[in-house]
């Protein structure tokens, strides 16, 4: 798969079409815009509505279809605060002011590597639409999905219509093995050839992934999650420590701008302010 060019970035305004709960905190909404706007797995949104907050908030896109008019785009959102509680009471028809494409995005993998997607809860939201595209390009891929409970597992289903090779696990043991999602990792890797790891989620899984795709040998990319206040660099609350490549020195990098998707070896895991 070859590398992507960046998307031009749009402010447009999006009509709330259709909404798909997931779970009792979770939904998944379904937008559409007659300003085109294609984005890059991995890369994000801010979005304002009326009685949301004063700032946007940055949500991945979780899919989309810029193949036609309108154009469409989902989104995947769960309940923590006033904008994420906003956006689940939009009514059908509702419509939000979008930012976007936002950040970097998800380098495919060669010929030769196989994808391995590592995602946890929300952050399952940026693989929805990267394995739609790895399978357009003829490609699959593994993707392990964990939760807390099975109804945490979001969008199971699509990624197995992509044909990818799915394996769940649940702390609770409700679906798959039981336990964290990383321990299914290291046999992921030996059954993948030329294995590529891709991660997002919470702060533990990503260390734990870090560790074990660096132990393996394996090049590895990861969404990594910050307060936003502006997605474009201005407000420099979502900074990273982080070098521009691996083996650079550590620097505070912007995740709107330099991500959200860094190469998993350039960051200092251990580092302050904001630590992993």
């Amino acid at each position: 798969m070859s590398r992507p060019a960046a998307p031009p970035r749009r402010d447009l305004r999006a009509r709330l079409v259709r909404r798909v709960e997931l779970s009792a905190d979770a939904q998944l909404l379904r937008f559409e815009s007659a300003s085109p706007s294609p984005a890059l797995p991995g890369q994000f949104a801010m979005l304002r509505l009326e009685g949301g907050g004063l700032l946007r908030r940055p949500y991945s896109y979780c899919d989309l279809d810029d193949s036609g008019d309108p154009f469409r785009f989902s989104l995947l959102i769960k309940e923590v605060g006033v904008g994420t509680r906003a956006l689940m009471r939009l009514r059908d028809g509702g419509t939000v002011s979008c930012l976007g494409p936002l950040g970097t995005w998800f380098e495919p993998p060669s010929a030769e590597e196989t994808a391995v997607v590592v995602a946890g809860g929300v952050g399952i939201a940026p693989f929805v639409l990267f394995c739609r595209r790895l399978a357009e390009a003829g490609r699959s891929g593994i993707v392990l999905l964990g939760g807390r409970r099975r109804p945490d597992l979001y969008l199971r289903e699509e990624f197995e219509r992509f044909g990818m090779e799915v394996r769940c696990a649940t702390e609770d043991g409700s679906f798959g093995q039981r336990g964290y999602v990383t321990e299914l990792l290291p046999e992921a890797l030996a059954d993948a050839t030329a294995p590529r790891v891709y991660s997002c989620g919470p702060t533990g899984m990503l260390l734990r992934t870090a560790e074990l795709a660096r132990r393996a040998g394996a090049p590895h990319q990861v969404s990594i999650e910050r307060r936003m206040g502006c997605g474009m660099g201005c407000c420099l609350g979502c900074v990273v420590w982080a070098g521009r490549r691996p083996g650079d020195p550590p620097e505070y990098l912007r995740s709107c701008t330099e991500g959200p998707v860094f190469d998993a070896d350039a960051i200092a895991w251990d580092r302050d302010p904001h630590p992993l």
